[in-house]
């Protein structure tokens, strides 16, 4: 970068506007958008007024493709964390989406924690078999 000095008359100062931390999400977006802040999910939270899970699971939504998508809300799959755990599942590519707790002594199956509903499993089994079909 040059000195003020070195510059020609009417060429624009080197160092940008005059900024400040954003207040309201709008600006904070504007202003990871031109380079003078870096992206955060804890700031991004704390200007929307949202929990900073609300951001994750967004992104997590946001990964779910637009038919499947689609089916789970026919389906009245609507829950945030719902959603967000299909698209876990859908990222780790696992055939169960579930974990099974075993007893420690026999290690007989002591419960088994589902993290998707049924409904929400029916409405992705409708829409791979619509996509094999297609």
């Amino acid at each position: 970068m040059t000195d003020d000095f070195d510059r020609l008359p009417g060429e624009p100062l080197q160092h940008g506007r005059n900024w400040s931390p954003a207040t309201t999400f709008e600006e904070y977006v504007r202003n990871v958008r031109e380079g003078l802040e870096a992206y955060s999910d804890r700031r991004a939270a704390r200007l929307l007024g949202w929990p900073r899970i609300a951001i994750y699971r967004a992104k997590l939504m946001a990964e779910l493709p637009e038919p499947l998508f689609e089916a789970l809300m026919d389906a009245d799959v609507l829950s945030a964390k719902a959603l967000a755990q299909v698209a876990l599942a859908q990222r780790r590519d696992v055939p169960y989406a579930h974990d099974d707790e075993y007893c420690p002594h026999c290690d007989g199956l002591l419960r088994r924690r589902r993290h998707i509903s049924k409904k929400a499993a029916a409405a992705i089994v409708k829409t791979l078999v619509d996509e094999t079909a297609a």
